[in-house]
């Protein structure tokens, strides 16, 4: 169906049965400790004899702390302190959190980063805009530090990078056929579509050859238009779209500039559905009324309804940092992500190895990449989030088609990587 390469590889069918029943046993924990902490500790699986309680580890940072997606970096730096003291609570070790500002997609500043972190030797890091739009996979390499991207993912250029993991749906090419096989359902009369997306060079070029093969011969692409990052004024952009008269835009663009894209288009004439693939309450500010009705696909947390015990700790744990607020998907994510890094930490830790050596924790990744998942799971149990040894993105992924109606996302559909197990609402 695509050109991605099989998600099943390098870990098979009775590992991964073995590995997601594991996450539901019980740890070497006195099962008398009802509290809160006590139910997580089990839950979770965390032996206290391997736990890390009482070190510290250097973890890198590398987020948008300028820029457009300044917003998100300030969230996500809250977020990492919020997890980094969860984990403490849950008896684990003191998290030493070094921070570094890709100022929101300058490839120049994901390079100094690791740099700064090689010569620093930290041996992991908690990364966003997939290692810098590709900047900082060099120095991944080179430094040998093990990253994880819940934010950004592997995106298709960086399926396979050594030591760095992309913990969430690519996007957009995940979402791409499961948000097909909605509008051929519910938009029968879809047969041109635009795309607009972030210009990103021979990456782009990756995204939109995806997205035309998944399309294939059921609708025509009449305008392709590119766009800087952090971009503001879509107007020329939008005109040419409107001369190409689609019946749908497939928009590949985030954080804020959606907001601003939709501000404008609101007032372009051409009235026709657009279908982004991330939501977040930023843009939807900066959007107002034009907001309305746009349609989403990709891996939705919703926070109002966790779903299960692992996601219930982390929203009251962030509603309690945030007065109340409901954490979005992407802080959701990058809380899961540094969840990841701790239980590698421990699994070196119980093999008698050095837990400060980028190259193994990931191999400890790489020896059973199967993690309690905030997404997913029931009353009972966390999800599970599991990797794909040679790709190093999720095999499977919870996705949702959505649209804001009404001040409110809605879900339209459900279904999974590559367009599986597809539902209407």
């Amino acid at each position: 169906m695509n050109n991605r390469p099989d998600r099943a590889s390098g870990w098979s069918r009775g590992n991964f049965l073995a590995a997601t029943a594991a996450l539901s046993a019980a740890p070497l924990l006195g099962a008398a400790d009802n509290s809160t902490t006590g139910k997580m500790q089990r839950l979770l699986g965390i032996d206290p004899r391997f736990s890390g309680k009482g070190q510290t580890f250097d973890v890198g940072v590398l987020t948008a702390l300028t820029g457009s997606g300044a917003i998100y970096g300030s969230h996500g730096t809250d977020v990492f302190k919020l997890a980094a003291r969860d984990i403490e609570t849950l008896g684990g070790p003191t998290l030493n959190m070094i921070y570094k500002d890709n100022k929101s997609g300058d490839p120049q500043a994901g390079v100094q980063a690791m740099r700064e972190l090689g010569a620093a030797k930290v041996p992991m890091m908690l990364s966003t805009y997939s290692a810098d739009l590709g900047a900082a996979l060099p120095g991944i390499k080179e430094y040998k530090v093990f990253s994880v991207d819940g934010t950004g993912g592997t995106s298709q250029y960086a399926m396979g990078k050594p030591y760095f993991w992309g913990a969430i749906a690519i996007t957009p090419d995940d979402a791409f056929p499961g948000a097909l096989k909605y509008v051929a359902a519910k938009m029968p009369q879809v047969k041109k579509y635009a795309f607009v997306g972030w210009d990103l060079g021979p990456l782009s070029d990756i995204v939109a050859k995806d997205l035309q093969k998944d399309v294939g011969t059921s609708m025509k692409l009449v305008a392709d238009e590119r766009t800087k990052v952090g971009t503001t004024d879509y107007s020329a952009s939008i005109q040419k779209v409107k001369a190409a008269d689609p019946d749908i835009i497939f928009l590949a663009i985030y954080a804020e500039d959606v907001g601003y894209f939709m501000k404008q288009y609101a007032t372009s004439g051409i009235d026709k559905p657009v279908l982004a693939f991330a939501h977040s309450q930023a843009a939807a500010t900066i959007a107002g009324a034009a907001y309305e009705g746009l349609y989403f696909a990709f891996d939705y947390f919703d926070a109002a309804h966790p779903g299960n015990p692992y996601a219930d700790y982390f929203v009251d744990s962030f509603k309690g940092m945030e007065g109340g607020f409901l954490p979005e998907f992407y802080v959701a994510n990058l809380y899961e992500d540094t969840f990841v890094l701790w239980e590698c930490i421990r699994r070196v830790l119980k093999s008698g190895g050095n837990a400060r050596d980028g190259e193994q924790l990931d191999a400890a990744l790489r020896a059973n990449p199967v993690f309690p998942s905030v997404y997913g799971g029931d009353s009972g149990k966390p999800g599970v989030l599991a990797f794909d040894v040679d790709t190093h993105s999720v095999k499977k992924r919870p996705m949702r088609v959505l649209q804001f109606k009404g001040g409110k996302i809605v879900t339209l559909a459900y279904f999974n990587i590559d367009g599986a197990d597809f539902r209407l609402a």
